[in-house]
């Protein structure tokens, strides 16, 4: 498969191997988050060698370590909300006049960093951390949970009693990220909208939104659309639909998608795996035999239900996918950590599937 460019610069310079860098690339492709999330989680790298030439490669000073210590100004809510911050990839740390100090993730927006400044009269100055850190900060600033993956990942890097204690006790609360409000008198054409025509961080997000409306016959239609792009001779189109596909996360699409595993378009055929994995919490390759098989036997059960049967894979990285979506869809945690020993992680399990027997129908499936 190809490298991003960062990737390639970090294998010319030696600080991960080219198998470790498809590795990683292979993950982000199919379980989401930067580059750097997936090559500390491989142990490709540690934290401080990967962010060094990151820094290097971005053109961004590297947060210094004694800044990520330091307590959060709780005054910065004022300078950035916390939506702002999400969709940048920038949290602000302090501010000295027109200069305003932020933590940024290697993936960050910095076009739309700057312009957000413009209008503000502020002079950004960014310092990197990695992926992991930067979801530190936004809890400790914004009380936003740690996501079970990056609270694991934390766990490797600090020992998971040092993580508890960054985490605090909020990342066990069952407190989630409000879902924010679309002002009109509807929110599902507002959500449309910003699928067809938004860039990418905003067409993910409705397309989120919009998979807690699979009902809604506009909806539906969106997915034939999709459906159709996917099956279509344009491959950059139909690895797009793919990926939307993925994201709406409507299981009726799972069909449609095993048929395009014998595509001809490599980039295609992946694609279509990686959605598969997306939406069910299994993988089978490349093989359309063995997805119809598992579609008999399961595609009558809810994708809440897939992902409860995922959280016992004995694949930990879709343990790890399961876990986070069910954390997306309650805000709940139930003390699972998809590196625990088995008998531990049934034991959450279980807390889990009795969470879901009381929400029965009164969460899409």
């Amino acid at each position: 498969m190809s490298l991003s460019e960062i990737a390639q610069v970090l294998v010319r310079r030696g600080v991960i191997t080219r198998d470790s860098a498809i590795e990683a690339e292979q993950r982000r492709n199919l379980y989401g988050g930067g580059l750097d999330t997936a090559l500390l989680e491989l142990q490709a790298s540690d934290e401080e060698t990967l962010t060094t030439h990151l820094a290097e490669i971005i053109g961004i000073p590297l947060a210094p370590v004694a800044t990520l210590t330091l307590p959060a100004d709780t005054a910065a809510r004022g300078w950035m909300d916390a939506a702002t911050a999400q969709r940048l990839g920038a949290v602000p740390r302090a501010k000295q006049d027109d200069s305003l100090d932020v933590l940024v993730r290697p993936d960050h927006d910095h076009d739309a960093l700057v312009r957000w400044a413009e209008p503000r009269a502020l002079l950004v100055e960014p310092s990197l951390v990695c992926e992991v850190r930067f979801r530190v900060a936004l809890h400790a600033l914004y009380d936003i949970p740690i996501p079970p993956r990056h609270l694991a990942l934390l766990a490797k890097l600090v020992g998971t009693a040092n993580a508890r204690t960054v985490a605090g006790d909020r990342a066990h609360s069952g407190k989630r990220t409000p879902t924010p409000l679309v002002t009109g008198a509807d929110p599902t054409e507002a959500y449309l909208a910003a699928a067809r025509l938004g860039d990418v961080t905003a067409r993910r997000s409705a397309l989120r939104h919009l998979s807690r409306r699979l009902r809604d016959p506009r909806v539906v239609a969106l997915r034939h659309t999709l459906e159709q792009k996917a099956a279509g001779k344009d491959a950059i189109a139909a690895c797009g639909a793919l990926r939307a596909l993925s994201d709406l996360r409507d299981k009726n699409a799972v069909p449609v998608i095993i048929e395009l595993l014998e595509s001809e378009n490599e980039g295609v055929a992946a694609t279509a795996q990686a959605a598969l994995v997306a939406l069910t919490c299994e993988d089978f390759g490349r093989k359309p035999k063995r997805w119809l098989e598992w579609w008999g036997k399961m595609g009558s059960q809810t994708r809440v239900e897939w992902l409860l049967e995922g959280l016992g894979h004995r694949t930990p990285e879709l343990r790890l996918l399961a876990a986070n979506e069910l954390y997306e869809i309650s805000g709940k945690y139930f003390g699972y950590h998809y590196d625990l020993p088995e008998r531990d992680r049934e034991e959450a399990r279980q807390r889990w599937i009795a969470w879901w027997q009381n929400q029965r129908g009164a969460i899409p499936g």
